[in-house]
């Protein structure tokens, strides 16, 4: 589809959302729900990457609506009263932590379940439609957009879960950062429940870390309690093991992530023992054993 016929489909999305604020709209009552923080699934049952068909293809609840939210509402009441999506609802109109509609705002309610899929620097919505090959209006459906402007490097944009490729994200295990369409793992209370001066010490003062071990072992040990990937995502911990780090593996906390896919890391114990440092790793670190998010 021609990007003129996406920009008109683009404006027309913004007038729905001026209408919205401008008249009134008559919602049912709807049952208060839990924060955003409870909207995402128990870790032991999510799987944070998109790996192969997906699982749920639920058929979607009907089209996209647009709704104003009434007095109260919040992401899980509006997902409930109008059988939508928790996560995608988040992802569409890009709540931050702890964030609920405001009353009386517009929010875009997407068909069905989403999946978050990278986006390439430069990229514009029309391309990125084009190459996945689904229909460019599809993407006002599951992302409030204003243009199709190219779109910033390593960001993603949400899409149906049924057309999401190998690699995609599950919106219900990330949150939107402050930077628009990237994602994050939610931010938990970290302790210091592991000796003072190990890599494990440091990593566990930035995130909750409810299991045990060396470093070596986090990643089999974390995969009853926490989401699993291969996908670098601020927040998460990465574990390295091979040439370069200790017989018991290394561990470090993923501070951000980099439109070319490598991403900057903090840790303790690489430079010496007690020391914090930052480094930035490639994308392509062969030492890397995997994310837990």
């Amino acid at each position: 589809m021609a990007i003129r016929g996406l920009r008109h489909r683009l404006l027309r999305h913004a007038w729905v959302l001026l209408i919205a604020l401008l008249l009134p709209v008559i919602a049912p009552r709807l049952p208060v729900g839990a924060s955003l923080t409870s909207a995402a699934p128990s870790a032991q049952v999510l799987n944070a990457v998109i790996e192969g068909a997906p699982a749920d293809q639920t058929a979607p609840a009907g089209p996209a609506l647009t709704v104003m939210a009434p007095a109260s509402a919040t992401i899980d009441s509006l997902a409930a009263s109008y059988d939508r999506n928790p996560a995608s609802i988040v992802w569409a109109n890009g709540y931050g932590p702890g964030v609920e509609p405001q009353a009386g705002s517009p929010v875009l309610l997407p068909p069905g379940p989403g999946a978050l899929v990278l986006v390439q620097s430069g990229e514009s919505p029309s391309q990125f439609a084009a190459g996945l090959g689904i229909d460019p209006t599809v993407l006002l459906a599951y992302n409030v957009l204003q243009e199709d402007a190219p779109l910033a490097g390593g960001s993603y944009l949400q899409v149906p879960l049924a057309d999401a490729p190998q690699g995609s994200l599950n919106p219900a295990a990330f949150i939107p950062t402050a930077v628009a369409g990237i994602p994050e793992v939610p931010p938990s209370h970290g302790g210091d429940s592991f000796p003072y001066g190990e890599c494990t010490y440091y990593v566990a003062t930035r995130r909750a870390i409810t299991w045990s071990g060396n470093a070596g072992e986090w990643w089999p040990n974390a995969r009853w309690s926490r989401p699993e990937g291969e996908v670098p995502v601020a927040g998460a911990v990465v574990v390295f093991e091979g040439v370069g780090y200790s017989f018991d593996g290394h561990v470090g906390f993923v501070d951000s992530v980099n439109p070319d896919g490598s991403f900057a890391i903090s840790e303790m114990n690489y430079d010496g023992w007690g020391v914090i440092d930052q480094r930035t790793i490639q994308a392509n670190d062969p030492r890397i054993v995997g994310f837990i998010y």
